[in-house]
């Protein structure tokens, strides 16, 4: 059963979002900008720091202030994770934010050279699984203990797939990883049932990860799906389903953890 209450971001927001650096991360840190009451914050956090200042700019306004700050999520420490988070908060205490909201965005899409059925290299699993599953767990933590005593305030948006729940030929790494993570933050909710989590899944959407497919892709059935994609004109831009990920979250009709598509009915 959804919850009655409506997540309202208008008020003073505290927002963090991982993989701001480009794509649907870039999309929706402007999209939730626009709706953010005066005195709020965003933490920004990817890699480029370059790319991550153009995002910046996007979401600077006279009620935003806007930090970012290069990280490597899939080697962070938690001292590092941490200093990111207070650094964006000094001065600030967790109680000013009538909101505190984080976008779970970071993600790759693994070694897509590989036929599952030979996948063995255990190191390059781990590295793939400590920046989709392993370290995107860990930042959650840190961000749930910071806003601990205000917990009923706390929204988690989990940017997730259908390769969570339909298997994908050729993306053994990609769908097991968004699997992994999904369930982890299924659990969450059933566990905490007066945080909002949603995780939701943006469609195929037109981005840097289309052309990586192609290129190194060596399932053919794979390769057929995507080019379809991109010759038929069905990929979406991102700030279409930027739009509509943040419609789902203000209209507040998901259940505790639930999945939601773009192409679900509102």
């Amino acid at each position: 059963m959804a919850s009655s209450s409506q997540i309202d971001l208008s008020g003073t927001t505290y927002c963090v979002l991982t993989g701001a650096s480009q794509g649907i991360g870039r999309a929706i840190a402007a999209q939730v900008s626009k709706m953010l009451g005066p005195n709020s914050v965003m933490l920004l956090l990817a890699r480029n720091k370059e790319q991550l200042s153009q995002t910046a700019s996007l979401c600077e306004s006279k009620n935003v202030k806007v930090f970012y700050e290069s990280i490597d999520l899939s080697k962070a420490s938690l001292l590092e994770m941490n200093f990111a988070l207070n650094k964006s908060l000094e001065g600030r205490r967790v109680t000013d934010f009538s909101t505190s909201l984080i976008f779970h965005n970071v993600g790759s899409l693994g070694n897509l050279a590989v036929d599952t059925a030979r996948m063995q290299d255990v190191p390059e699993l781990r590295e793939y699984y400590d920046l989709n599953v392993f370290n995107v767990i860990a930042l959650n933590t840190q961000f749930l203990k910071l806003f601990e005593e205000v917990e009923d305030r706390v929204v988690i948006v989990n940017i997730t797939s259908l390769c969570a729940i339909k298997p994908m030929s050729g993306m053994a790494y990609y769908c097991s990883g968004k699997a992994a993570r999904e369930m982890y933050f299924k659990v969450l909710a059933e566990e905490k049932k007066h945080i909002r989590v949603l995780n939701y899944s943006p469609g195929p959407v037109e981005t840097s990860m289309i052309d990586y497919v192609l290129a190194e892709t060596v399932n053919k059935n794979l390769r057929d799906v995507f080019n379809s994609f991109k010759n038929q004109g069905t990929l979406l831009k991102p700030e279409m389903t930027a739009r509509k990920c943040v419609k789902v979250l203000l209209n507040s009709k998901f259940s505790p953890g639930e999945h939601v598509d773009y192409f679900d009915d509102e």
